[in-house]
């Protein structure tokens, strides 16, 4: 199955390490155009410089339609021109709403 995104995306670029906080820079309407290439990799095109943080190591990909793409980066390259980064992930439907609690605990001890 190949699936394509033209257009506008909010693209998050993290740096996610045990023991550290999260460093996260996210760049809202950002052009993209994601190009899924294998099963679970997807590979993210972009016009212009993608800030992020330094050691930045896993990428977000928001789009309109509620579809998260999130994963580690593989490969790519990052130029004032543009660049492109390959990431390994499974797509996800973002809910429309929060899950509710209701008196039930998440974790049992017994």
């Amino acid at each position: 199955m190949s699936y394509t995104y033209d257009g506008l995306a909010s693209v998050a670029v993290l740096a996610l390490y045990r023991g550290r906080p999260t460093n996260k820079q996210t760049t809202f309407e950002l052009a993209v155009r994601v190009i899924k290439v294998a099963p679970k990799r997807f590979r993210v095109e972009f016009a212009h410089y993608l800030q992020g943080p330094q050691e930045a190591n896993t990428l977000q990909v928001m789009l309109p339609d509620g579809m998260l793409l999130q994963g580690p980066i593989i490969d790519g390259s990052n130029e004032p021109a543009g660049g492109w980064l390959l990431i390994n992930v499974e797509p996800h439907e973002l809910p429309n709403e929060p899950r509710t609690r209701v008196g039930r605990r998440m974790h049992s001890d017994r």
